[in-house]
């Protein structure tokens, strides 16, 4: 079995049988949606938002199919896709995660959307420095996306350092960002890198060097420009060359665009349905804008749409049953009381949780 396993029962056992294995699955993949994203916050899943974006549902099954045969995980009701993980997959997951932890650096849910673009940005900039320091001035680019060849192409054509002086400042630059990297992420990234005198390894190629799993490997790779990325912002005086590889593609609002417009909206007093009749957009939609607002946003205040009392009773219900799956919860409480309601109490909840 390949580290996959090891995520999907690290994540169903923080599902404790209160979502579907495809909840999980769409984490993985950094479905932009507001059921998906509440959950990763719920469930303290960030760090695996997004960072398995190849993975498709037929590989989950025949997972799933693998971790049931091997009684790692059991059906929480017969029929449905939600489990729960037996002792044995507790005793499996425990002794891999020893010699295998997830990377600590890993932040899908921040760097989700910069993380391609930094990394293509580098891999050819580092390519094209390599070359042009060696009086190399055709070669082919490792990265073919055209985007950002252009990218690459206007940054070094408007430098006022000449090539020597960039290729020395951004090889100083890298260094001392990876000193501060674990030695297996830092060691994986630089296999990847290309130059004149080689042509960077696949993440599969660079896992097989170091003899972990590619699907580990992955992870590393993620984590590795994840903290690259984090070191770099929180510093950018010492950064210069890679911050402006991030460009303007960094967006400390990690709220979607379209729940940027609904906030705008609700900043002006507009309600719901007059939300949902100016942007053409079902009632159910802007709800989802809500919760993903008030899971972000510590100071938005959710008692307009649900009362102190409503807030009280589903809180009550949620101590008292100990679960996180909306239809539990529902059949606890007043018929009255939406499930839009509950789920923006849970994501006020835990927002406040992560606050404190």
């Amino acid at each position: 079995m390949n580290y996959l396993s090891v995520i999907f029962i690290y994540m169903l056992k923080k599902f404790n049988g209160s979502r579907t294995v495809f909840g999980a699955f769409h984490i993985l993949k950094g479905k932009k949606s507001a059921q998906t994203i509440q959950d990763s916050r719920i469930f303290d899943l960030p760090k695996l938002f997004g960072v398995y974006k190849d993975l498709n549902r037929e590989t989950v099954c025949q997972l799933i199919k693998i971790l049931v045969e091997n009684k790692f995980v059991t059906n929480f009701v017969e029929g449905d896709h939600r489990y729960i993980v037996t002792q044995a997959g507790n005793e499996f997951l425990n002794s891999k995660l020893q010699v295998y932890p997830i990377p600590s650096d890993l932040n899908g849910f921040i760097y989700r959307d910069v993380t391609e673009i930094f990394w293509r940005r580098l891999a050819l900039i580092t390519q094209c420095l390599s070359h042009l320091t060696s009086s190399k001035h055709e070669f082919i680019p490792i990265i073919k996306e055209v985007h950002t060849q252009l990218w690459v192409k206007r940054k070094l054509t408007s430098q006022t350092m000449t090539t020597n002086q960039l290729a020395s400042a951004l090889h100083q630059e890298i260094k001392t960002v990876l000193m501060v990297t674990s030695t297996q992420e830092a060691t994986l990234f630089v296999m990847r890198l290309s130059g004149i005198h080689r042509i960077g390894l696949t993440v599969e190629q660079a896992s097989l060097k170091l003899q972990i799993d590619e699907q580990y490997g992955k992870l590393l790779f993620n984590a590795a420009i994840h903290g690259m990325i984090d070191k770099v912002i929180q510093n950018k005086e010492n950064y210069p060359i890679l911050y402006s590889l991030l460009d303007h593609h960094f967006d400390n609002n990690i709220l979607t665009e379209t729940a940027q417009k609904t906030m705008t909206l609700i900043k002006r007093g507009f309600s719901i349905v007059e939300i949902a009749q100016i942007r053409n957009l079902k009632q159910n939609t802007i709800e989802d804008h809500i919760v993903e607002i008030a899971m972000n946003d510590n100071e938005f205040s959710i008692d307009t749409f649900v009362s102190e009392d409503e807030q009280n009773k589903i809180q009550s219900v949620i101590n008292d049953i100990g679960t996180k799956r909306l239809k539990e919860i529902k059949n606890r409480l007043d018929k009255e009381i939406s499930y839009f309601a509950i789920r923006l109490t849970l994501a006020r909840r835990e927002a406040e949780n992560e606050f404190k």
